[in-house]
């Protein structure tokens, strides 16, 4: 006797043969929706018959975009599957014809809304940066096409735009200074005086004065007068020291500073720098150090700019430090690292009293 698998009941007549088991046909049917396969493709689990669509509802993968049941063909990406035609850019909407996808929290998008939600942008035109790009010292990412489109600021470096600077202004000896540096420029003598006074009064704090009655005139001018100074030779440095001494029968008679000439239109920080790396020349010749080698000599008074740098403490102070620190220039530069490394632990004036006496580093 044939028994039916849907109704254990007797089976009289036609019957359907599927899955190892004898059906009536009107028995043979989806294990959800209870409808009769009626000739079409069914599909089996754990012995059971399932329509086409109850199957892949109850026991199919889903797309990861549109939480559907996946039929066919799929793609696996991102730990999920994806209708083929769903895995695309999660903000357009556009597929990833050519394979080339980014991810972010387990999305993917296309290269160009990727960049506009999650790059980096350039500092100076605000477009995602894409690929290698350039950071400058104040930690201002910016397109390297810029670099050379741009001027840099004779000051801070940065390269002068709107965004980045403000603009900037174009002096007449050529310098070309950004208007964030513009803020503080030193360009007259009456805010010149009160900067000195403050590095004097900082080195002070240090041990490093000179003699109250001594008289240091101070004056700004512009690049081209401080290359006339220094005997027409074009300077790395924004300042120059006007010594002099008096003598009388052949003999030493009196040292005297003659002027200190600063450029004009620096920002304070930076002009205070140089004030303090001029000080340095003045500090020397008053105090009798023996004639050394020009890169020690430069070096010693970096030290002083850099030990003044570091009293103040601030982005500017930073920067300008950072600067001394990495100067190529083998004078400047490399008697600077030459000097500090000479420094050790002792103070700055029980290194000066050493090479006074030792007449060298």
């Amino acid at each position: 006797m044939l028994v039916c698998h849907g109704c254990n009941k007797e089976i009289v007549g036609q019957y359907i043969e599927a899955l190892g088991h004898q059906w009536h046909q009107e028995h043979f049917v989806c294990a959800v929706c209870h409808k009769e396969f009626a000739g079409q493709k069914f599909m089996e689990r754990d012995g059971k018959p399932y329509c086409e669509h109850d199957y892949y509802e109850k026991f199919g993968e889903r797309c990861f975009g549109c939480g559907q049941p996946i039929k066919g063909e799929y793609i696996e990406a991102l730990d999920h599957k994806w209708h083929k035609d769903h895995f695309a850019c999660t903000v357009c909407g556009k597929a990833f014809t050519d394979g080339r996808f980014l991810e972010h929290d387990g999305k993917p998008y296309c290269d160009r809304d990727y960049y506009e939600l999650f790059g980096k942008r350039c500092s100076i035109c605000r477009e995602p940066l894409r690929g290698e790009y350039i950071i400058d010292r104040w930690d201002n990412p910016f397109c390297a096409r810029h670099e050379t489109e741009l001027k840099e600021c004779f000051s801070c470096r940065r390269l002068i735009c709107e965004n980045l600077t403000g603009g900037g202004v174009e002096y007449e000896d050529g310098r070309k200074i950004c208007n964030l540096c513009r803020k503080t420029a030193v360009d007259h003598i009456d805010a010149a005086r009160p900067v000195f006074a403050q590095v004097l009064k900082v080195l002070e704090g240090l041990g490093l004065r000179i003699d109250a009655k001594v008289e240091v005139p101070l004056r700004l001018a512009d690049l081209d007068e401080i290359d006339r100074l220094a005997g027409g030779t074009p300077q790395t440095e924004a300042g120059i020291s006007i010594l002099e001494t008096l003598s009388v029968n052949g003999q030493e008679a009196e040292r005297k500073v003659k002027e200190v000439v600063i450029l004009y239109g620096l920002p304070s920080t930076h002009a205070a720098a140089i004030m303090a790396h001029e000080f340095g020349h003045v500090w020397c010749f008053l105090n009798h150090m023996p004639q050394l080698p020009l890169p020690v000599q430069e070096g010693i008074c970096e030290l002083f700019a850099f030990r003044y740098l570091s009293q103040i403490d601030t982005p500017e102070s930073q920067f300008y430090s950072q600067g001394i620190e990495s100067n190529n220039d083998p004078i400047y530069g490399g008697g600077f690292r030459q000097v500090r490394d000479a420094f050790g632990k002792r103070t700055f004036v029980a290194l000066l009293d050493d090479v006074k006496k030792r007449g060298r580093l």
